[in-house]
């Protein structure tokens, strides 16, 4: 289950794709969606990727979950990873990692 949780301790990966045209959106999500499938969640570490298509079709944003630092510096580290990207690295991007600072559940919850 994919889960965002403050007390996990979970390593936070975002990258964000800027596209110059809406038709390249498709092309994009289907290349990170057979990299994560084939690569990605075979590495140690992985927990969780949610890719996220913006409405006018000019940005792509991965959040991914890996267990810690050390397992996604390994992944990096992976060159037969690395160099599966494929038709990823034609678009650009941008990715840090990030911890949770906070969270705010609705009144409802």
């Amino acid at each position: 289950m994919i889960t965002i949780d403050k007390n996990a301790g979970t390593l936070t990966v975002m990258v964000v794709f800027t596209l110059d045209t809406a038709e390249d959106q498709p092309v994009l999500l289907e290349a990170i969606r057979t990299f994560i499938q084939d690569v990605v969640r075979h590495q140690p570490g992985f927990v969780s990727s949610t890719v996220h298509a913006s409405d006018d079709g000019t940005r792509v944003i991965n959040y991914a979950q890996w267990e810690n630092q050390g397992a996604f510096a390994a992944f990096q580290a992976n060159p037969d990873a690395m160099n599966r990207r494929g038709d990823i690295m034609r678009f650009d991007q941008e990715g840090h990692t990030y911890r949770i600072a906070f969270q705010v559940e609705g009144a409802a919850s």
